[in-house]
């Protein structure tokens, strides 16, 4: 969210280019079409182009209350200090009073009115439901019966067990398209990109978004239709203390934007805020409900938005290509337990895993070489020659039909509800979430390892192994033993040396 704040003062000398005509010739702002909104509008070009106080070039009164904001963030301010500096502020300097708030509370008002705010959504202890929609006046989880609040026998105020943040994401699509160059480069993955065969610059010059584009190319006619990818994993917000805790941020990619800019932390959407102090594991899914809503609709129904670029306004639509996770997060967001024999979500039950002294190991890595492959007829590898294909990788609408004919227990980590000797014969533990998007089934890759991941732990595996640095070198005892038992690699056998 510090970076929703900060990104829009950019392009604080193009706000007066905001207040353009509609097609209907009234004078008008972003995406407005009542008087409310409007009269919000107003206010905030207002504050973008009023000094601080008279003579002040520095700041206008928007300018300064974001990066007032962004310090009290960065900082740890409590509200309480953040109260007071305000007032010691409006009171050494009285000429700012109309353009200083008077509180934290009317500061984040101001501010929500941007679009930076967010909705809190009161959870279940267990992760069982949101209290939300159906449930958002209930006092106990219809799943699990667990009490909505903490016990307080002060009588004070109600201590919730778990609080989830959403930050809508309509108005931060719409914030894209607020500004000329914005508005151009949502248009950059169209417009601008060089194609070059083979070689993968953007995530356009991908399979997976070339193959979106055939299957729905009513949404691909408009290059400003949102293509977003999802990141989410768990971090402990105490740093290296040995605090136990883990919180999951979900975030959102929008991904028309050139690379330089689509991977830069200006342009991340924070969707969701997780609560700990445990991982959300497989129940992430009631966490996801309020985002997978929204993509939706933005699906279906699309948004009014302003494209500062042509003048007009168009309805805009935004899809979720995939998700970027490491292998644990990768489990819990598909469905797809990434842990036993069948972890490998690609190979599913056409595996080439066995047990070796006490671990599991994968072999037959060369059964994904083409048939000729020299490789495949050797005998130094695994002391056989490699005749088996590759696995048959199964569709998404075929994924959907077998989960379709699986029964799944109910979300919860209640010790009376989890199910945790539940025997299966595939590795699915639930029908994730996503499969409520109407496209999702059709998309040719819709989950995706981190990179980041894969390239630290192959390099350290590598240069430990090479340097043979202690505790990180893969050439151990055990690995030798295994060697043995396998019955290959004879010349990387331990060899008795007196007794």
């Amino acid at each position: 969210m510090l970076n929703d704040l900060q990104a829009p003062i950019e392009h604080e000398e193009e706000i007066e280019e905001f207040r353009l005509e509609d097609e209907t010739g009234m004078n008008v702002g972003v995406n407005i079409d009542e008087d409310t909104t409007n009269n919000i509008f107003q206010d905030l070009l207002n504050q973008a182009r009023n000094e601080l106080y008279p003579g002040c070039s520095e700041f206008s009164s928007l300018n300064f209350l974001v990066k007032l904001m962004h310090v009290k963030v960065l900082n740890g301010w409590s509200n309480k200090s953040f109260d007071m500096l305000l007032e010691l502020l409006r009171a050494a300097f009285p000429m700012c009073n109309s353009t200083i708030p008077s509180s934290f509370y009317e500061a984040k008002r101001k501010l929500r009115d941007l679009g930076l705010g967010y909705e809190t959504i009161h959870a279940c202890k267990h992760d069982c439901v949101l209290y939300w929609k159906e449930f958002a006046d209930l006092q106990h989880c219809p799943t699990c019966g667990e009490a909505r609040y903490k016990v307080n026998h002060n009588r004070g105020k109600k201590i919730l067990h778990k609080v989830l943040r959403h930050f809508p994401l309509v108005p931060r699509l719409q914030r894209l398209f607020v500004s000329q160059e914005g508005s151009a480069n949502m248009r950059w993955h169209r417009d601008k990109r060089v194609e070059t065969n083979d070689v993968l610059r953007h995530p356009a010059d991908a399979e997976g978004w070339k193959h979106f584009d055939s299957e729905f190319s009513d949404f691909a006619s408009d290059p400003r239709n949102v293509r977003l990818g999802l990141a989410s994993d768990g971090f402990n917000p105490f740093g290296q203390m040995s605090t136990s805790y883990s919180m999951w941020p979900v975030v959102l990619l929008p991904y028309n934007l050139p690379p330089w800019k689509c991977i830069k932390e200006t342009n991340f959407f924070m969707s969701l805020f997780i609560p700990g102090p445990k991982s959300p594991s497989r129940e992430i899914d009631v966490y996801l409900q309020p985002l997978i809503e929204e993509l939706k609709d933005l699906w279906t129904f699309g948004v009014r938005t302003y494209d500062s670029l042509t003048g007009q306004f168009f309805q805009l639509y935004a899809a979720l290509l995939w998700t970027i996770n490491e292998l644990p997060a990768y489990g819990d967001l598909s469905g797809w337990s990434t842990k036993g024999y069948q972890a490998c979500p690609i190979c599913m039950g056409d595996r080439s895993s066995f047990g070796i002294r006490g671990r599991i190991s994968f072999m037959e890595h060369r059964r994904y070489l083409p048939q000729n492959h020299v490789w495949r007829r050797s005998r130094l590898h695994e002391g056989k020659v490699e005749r088996k294909a590759p696995p048959v990788v199964m569709n998404g609408d075929e994924i959907l039909e077998q989960l379709d004919q699986l029964e799944f227990p109910v979300m919860s980590k209640h010790p009376s509800i989890q199910d945790k000797k539940r025997k299966r014969a595939l590795n699915w533990t639930k029908k994730s979430n996503f499969f409520n998007l109407p496209y999702w089934s059709r998309l040719l890759l819709r989950h995706k390892l981190d990179v980041m991941h894969i390239e630290n732990n192959v390099c350290d595996n590598l240069v430990g192994t090479l340097l043979n640095i202690e505790g990180k070198t893969k050439d151990t005892t055990n690995a030798r033993l295994d060697l043995q038992d396998l019955k290959i690699r004879k010349d990387l056998h331990l060899v008795e040396v007196g007794n």
